[in-house]
């Protein structure tokens, strides 16, 4: 029969012996934790120079279509009206816009502009797919709406909603400052086949793109 001594010894080498195994077990899931984390960074970071790539690339075929619109047209400005945040819009913003030589530009009116100081026409916007106004200042009901598209000379605007599958995710303007000279008709196609190569791919506004 073990005395008590021998018996404290045996207990006091377990001990030891169970710390070393539970130390080396930790140092073991800490190196394959920090593993999993490094690998996990570095997905992140490759996906994330994926996605930064892909907006890029998005970004050229969506000023492209826009482009190809002012010159099929013949407008003076082309650009895209996009409602933010996505889901639960409040505000409307440019990004998005080209214009000829010598035309001011409309982005700078329009940032973050709060959709509730134009209601009826964000309305319009959201519900319609296709309108036209070839006299803005007889036509277009919604005050604050006519101001803005008056602001830089606009005398006649062609409007096209853009949605996904989801939403709705912005409008191209078409504007002129003297009439149309194409029929309506005729840039509603232009308009149309344009959407339909943009509004899957638009990237959503950011109010700093460069984040």
């Amino acid at each position: 029969m073990m005395d008590a001594a021998t018996i404290t010894a045996i207990g006091a080498v377990v001990v030891s012996l169970l710390t070393l195994i539970i130390n080396q077990y930790n140092k073991m899931t800490q190196k394959y934790r920090d593993k999993m984390n490094d690998l996990k960074f570095e997905n992140y970071k490759k996906e994330t120079e994926r996605m930064g790539f892909k907006r890029s690339e998005n970004t050229a075929k969506v000023f492209g279509e826009l482009w190809r619109v002012l010159f099929e047209t013949k407008a003076d400005r082309v650009y895209i009206v996009q409602p933010h945040p996505l889901g639960n819009s409040e505000f409307l913003s440019i990004y998005f816009e080209v214009k000829r030589k010598g035309m001011s530009g409309m982005k700078e009116n329009v940032q973050s502009f709060p959709m509730s100081e134009m209601a009826v026409f964000s309305e319009a916007l959201a519900k319609n797919l296709f309108m036209c106004y070839t006299d803005i200042d007889s036509q277009v009901k919604d005050k604050q709406a006519k101001a803005l598209l008056m602001t830089n000379g606009c005398h006649s605007v062609a409007i096209k909603k853009l949605s996904n599958a989801k939403d709705w995710v912005g409008n191209i303007f078409c504007e002129f400052t003297d009439e149309m000279e194409k029929s309506e008709d005729e840039i509603h196609k232009i308009l149309h086949d344009a959407a339909v190569n943009i509004q899957f791919i638009l990237p959503e506004f950011r109010e700093n793109p460069l984040k």
